[in-house]
């Protein structure tokens, strides 16, 4: 952690330090230049804490153009100057329209982190983003540093020195000393991990495997431009909504799959064509990929499809004081049986 966030530092910054401009209790942690990264100290239970925020939320105020017209006579020059007429986008995406009514955005303080006298951190951020994380990860990376990882399934914080290697997840509401990296009490977690168990696995995919071989042989029969054309009008011919969306929402593409898996055992090609739209095969494809290689692409993530489907997956559980490893599947993490909120 950034050692500008150690508690005994931050109690230093209000006994020395006058608060920000226009506050009476808004400090810098860092540069007093950079208003954005402040804390505030808060007295919790008798104890003082101090929240510290990165940046500020945005928010907003409506009123309607009557109230609106009602009062700006008795506003001030720079308070009326803060309210515009509010407008949104038409539901057609061509434009936007006006609603009626007046806003105004203003900014508050957010809490990002709790650090508290034990010297512990809790992560109470919504959104743990690229700044953020170099910004509380500790000068020059020395004592650890937070970073996004996909094959741990979001935020972890690390360190990797003399001590050992150690990785802990980070999630809403994690608490941690910040010096020892240790759990508090209350956030010590369970993480489950899923290993492919290939008896279950093979066992599944035998409900499918002829009728994905015959649709197989039958793609493979067709040239590049036969099956691009083939498979795009049977697309939009089964999802007609999409017609046209060459990029689909998570929502579209769990519809597609959800049809395409009503129809594989009757429509075995159209339900593959399908699912190459839903599993996003053909996004990163060449333009010159042979069905050949759409199908290989394909297997592949069809398989995981099944294996997540079909739940054939054996579980290993670790505990807060265990290393936390990586995983190519979800990884879950839970206190007194309640999923956590994972950071990403």
């Amino acid at each position: 952690m950034n050692s500008n966030l150690r508690y005994e530092h931050l109690k230093r910054i209000t006994e020395t330090q006058k608060p920000y401009r226009g506050t009476t209790d808004k400090y810098p942690f860092a540069d007093r230049n950079h208003n954005y990264k402040y804390f505030y100290p808060r007295e919790v239970n008798g104890e003082i804490e101090y929240h510290v925020g990165y940046y500020h939320k945005w928010e907003s105020e409506t009123m309607t153009a009557e109230e609106f017209n009602a009062k700006k006579s008795s506003m001030a020059k720079g308070e009326r100057k803060k309210w515009r007429e509010e407008t949104i986008w038409k539901k057609d995406s061509s434009g936007i329209e006006r609603t009626g009514n007046f806003i105004k955005d203003f900014k508050n303080p957010k809490v990002d982190l709790i650090i508290r006298s034990d010297n512990t951190v809790e992560i109470v951020t919504n959104s743990f983003h690229q700044g953020m994380r170099m910004i509380f990860s500790a000068w020059n990376y020395a004592n650890g540093v937070f970073q996004s990882s996909v094959e741990h399934g979001g935020i972890v914080y690390g360190r990797r020195d003399s001590r050992g290697d150690i990785r802990i997840p980070i999630f809403k509401h994690m608490r941690f000393n910040m010096d020892t990296m240790a759990i508090h009490e209350s956030s010590k977690y369970i993480a489950t991990y899923k290993t492919v168990d290939r008896k279950l696995s093979k066992e599944a995919m035998s409900i499918y495997q002829d009728k994905l071989n015959g649709a197989y042989a039958f793609i493979n029969c067709m040239d590049r431009k036969t099956f691009n054309q083939d498979r795009e009008e049977v697309i939009d011919e089964l999802t007609p909504d999409n017609k046209g969306s060459h990029w689909w929402s998570k929502n579209m593409r769990e519809e597609a799959t959800e049809l395409a898996d009503k129809i594989l055992f009757d429509k075995p090609v159209e339900s593959v064509y399908l699912l190459m739209k839903a599993f996003n095969v053909g996004y990163y494809m060449s333009s010159l990929a042979h069905p050949s290689d759409w199908i290989s692409s394909f297997k592949k993530k069809f398989a995981k499809y099944i294996h997540v489907k079909h739940d054939t997956f054996t579980k290993d559980y670790l505990t807060h004081l265990e290393n936390f490893k990586s995983s190519p599947w979800n990884i879950d993490i839970t206190i007194d049986g309640k999923m956590v909120e994972r950071l990403t």
